[in-house]
């Protein structure tokens, strides 16, 4: 039986039994304004936390007991969400609710096939609940009509052994006899091929996330649509104007890797992806450039169009063929195995190395390049001695290189982005109103800069970048969102600014208006533009073996 699906969605079959993609999800309607849902989907097949996070995520609503901001600083804790009180089902002692409801659905959705395994499996690792894992006995309606592409996993030697043993663990544990192996090799064939990962760090998200009807969209590396989650519901919008009959498609990987990168992390769904991006090996400055989203960047920390258009790169220092290489070697470092700063110095500088190809064609926003500066970034907000430097590397990703790996900025990376460099002048401003960051910080301009800068103007516009954004994008319930909003109207009840909360709102109302415009280029722009104008310096300082940070 078919699944069922939203009305502004049907299933197409393509009677052609070479072609690739024997079934796609075409729309019914047009949606001409990017960021439009087409449809939601909220009685999924699966929908459940991964193994660590099953003891701190409700098994059947998907919300979290941590905080919805990861990234919030600890100077302003009023901010954060409260966390949730969970309780463990009484038979098995492994799933968790937050409530009796939620409790007697997920008995109903399908953990009564499933709370006597866990109990098995709990008792036979001595009581050890965190290390169960949830296996899901049953599949609802619209199971039978999903691909498994069985065949090619076998033809996968390791993945394949590994499937049987999770397999014979499942059987073993359900009290079924080996009769049922093929039968639940089939099941995890399909969820692997099938199931969508619901990861988000920034918010605590976890697990996977299965619809009969949602896995029918096939994949592009320049997709027209893109899918949130929002606890046990996701949602497909639009990320570009799509057409009546149209067919929806989505990206499975990160589409701004090096072809041959993309082409093996589409390895498991087996399939050879031939979409314009890999047909003619385009590169991110080649998709942006023709990107109907460009428009969009008027109102963004990019707002310049024709540097958006024509990029200050030379494609002459480095080819593509060379790009693949550098990525390859890049991987080939690997990540540190534990947690000491000099391991993970290394490895940056390491990192850094592989990419001066790249760095000296300035093309920053190619992958690896992006990633290097990113981690870099991530792991300096959380030392006490590099925060300040984490800074500039933000603002850097913001201008230089999300804008041109992903064009809108009404995509959630690009959001979070913002937000993160939100939570840094946060920091940095109380570094500056306690005389404290000028003890902290070597460079002299990096200090000047925050010194002179109205600090809590840039945060208001940034963060009304990240509502008006994070409006089109994302559900009202996405906790970065909810945060925007929240510090926001935090800073819109602060005494002694109606000024420039006034011109800022003209901004964001009309971003040509000539007063906001003014005040925003002047307060906000030019100094995001200075301070990443030292993330190459500094980078270049620290990652070359010179200290940046004072003794």
């Amino acid at each position: 039986m078919p699944p069922q699906l939203p009305p502004t969605l049907r299933i197409h079959h393509n009677p052609d039994p070479t072609a690739p993609n024997r079934r796609s999800l075409h729309t019914t309607t047009a949606f001409p304004t990017p960021g439009t849902t087409i449809a939601t989907f909220t009685t999924p097949l699966l929908a459940l936390p991964d193994g660590p996070s099953m003891r701190t995520t409700c098994n059947y609503c998907l919300r979290t007991t941590t905080t919805e901001l990861t990234t919030t600083p600890s100077t302003n804790p009023g901010s954060q969400s409260p966390t949730l009180t969970l309780k463990a089902c009484t038979a098995c002692q492994t799933a968790v609710y937050c409530g009796a409801a939620c409790q007697r659905a997920h008995w109903k959705a399908g953990h009564k096939g499933e709370c006597g395994m866990l109990a098995r499996v709990r008792d036979v690792q001595g009581g050890d609940r965190d290390r169960a894992l949830p296996t899901p006995a049953f599949f609802g309606e619209g199971e039978g009509v999903l691909e498994g592409n069985v065949e090619g996993f076998r033809a996968d030697g390791e993945l394949w052994r590994d499937f049987e043993l999770q397999a014979k663990g499942a059987v073993v544990y359900a009290g079924l006899g080996e009769g049922w192996l093929g039968r639940a090799r089939e099941v995890l064939c399909k969820i692997q091929t099938n199931a969508f990962n619901r990861l988000d760090a920034d918010t605590g998200m976890t697990g996977i996330f299965l619809d009969a009807g949602l896995a029918m969209v096939n994949h592009s590396c320049v997709p027209n649509a893109f899918i949130g989650f929002d606890k046990r519901t996701a949602v497909l919008r639009t990320e570009r104007p799509i057409q009546e009959g149209e067919e929806i498609t989505i990206s499975y990987i990160d589409n701004t890797l090096p072809k041959s990168a993309r082409h093996e992390a589409l390895r498991l769904y087996h399939f050879k992806c031939d979409c314009p991006r890999c047909k003619d090996d385009l590169d991110v400055y080649e998709v942006c450039r023709t990107s109907p989203h460009l428009r969009l960047n008027s109102f963004s920390l990019q707002p310049d169009l024709t540097k958006l258009r024509n990029p200050s790169i030379d494609k002459a220092k480095v080819s593509k063929e060379e790009i693949e290489a550098i990525y390859k070697k890049w991987k080939a470092l690997g990540e540190p195995e534990g947690n000491d700063e000099d391991d993970h110095l290394k490895l940056a500088q390491a990192r850094w190395e592989v990419c001066q190809p790249l760095v000296e064609a300035k093309m920053w926003a190619v992958e690896p390049l992006p990633t290097t500066i990113s981690q870099l970034a991530m792991r300096w907000q959380t030392s006490y001695k590099m925060v300040v430097y984490a800074l500039p590397l933000l603002c850097f990703v913001s201008t230089e290189c999300d804008p041109i790996k992903l064009v809108a900025p009404f995509m959630p990376w690009r959001i979070k982005g913002v937000m993160a460099i939100v939570m840094l002048l946060a920091v940095t401003g109380e570094f500056t109103a306690s005389g404290e960051l000028a003890t902290r910080c070597t460079h002299e301009g990096l200090v000047g800069t925050l010194a002179m800068a109205d600090q809590v103007s840039m945060c208001e516009a940034l963060l009304r970048l990240a509502v008006h954004h994070g409006s089109i994008g994302a559900s009202e319930d996405w906790g970065v969102l909810k945060e925007a909003k929240a510090m926001l109207a935090d800073l819109e009840s602060l005494q002694g600014r109606e000024q420039e909360s006034r011109l800022l709102q003209a901004w964001a109302k009309d971003p040509e208006d000539p007063e906001g415009a003014a005040f925003f280029e002047s307060q906000v722009l030019g100094p995001i533009k200075t301070l990443s104008s030292f993330a190459v310096e500094g980078l270049e300082a620290m990652l070359g073996g010179k200290s940046l940070v004072k003794r």
